[in-house]
């Protein structure tokens, strides 16, 4: 499908996530109620206090930038979890790093 569909499908694939781990956090902004255009997400997985005591002591915050028709910041932190895997704590999209994003 297109980027607007795939769009579009964010808040229900989260809300189905949630069925399955109900410590499962996410926050979709959009510009209006009429037009539901996305401007932002985060989402981070588990209960922070259950997660973090498993995972590795070294912590990796990263950004890019987004190209293309949709442009924008990727914010992500992870770390190792203990079979040796990268683990994502939390994934955000935004216009740009900012105090309020």
């Amino acid at each position: 499908g297109s980027f607007e569909h795939a769009y579009q499908l964010l808040t229900s694939y989260f809300a189905n996530i949630r069925l399955v781990d109900p410590d499962f956090v996410f926050n979709i902004q959009t510009t209006s109620c009429k037009d539901k255009r996305f401007t932002r997400y985060f989402w981070y997985f588990g209960h922070p206090k259950k997660t973090y005591k498993l995972l590795g002591p070294v912590v990796v915050i990263d950004k890019t930038f987004l190209k293309g028709r949709y442009r924008g910041t990727l914010l992500t932190t992870i770390t190792i979890d203990p079979n040796n895997h990268i683990f994502p704590l939390a994934i955000s999209i935004t216009n740009s790093e900012t105090t309020e994003s």
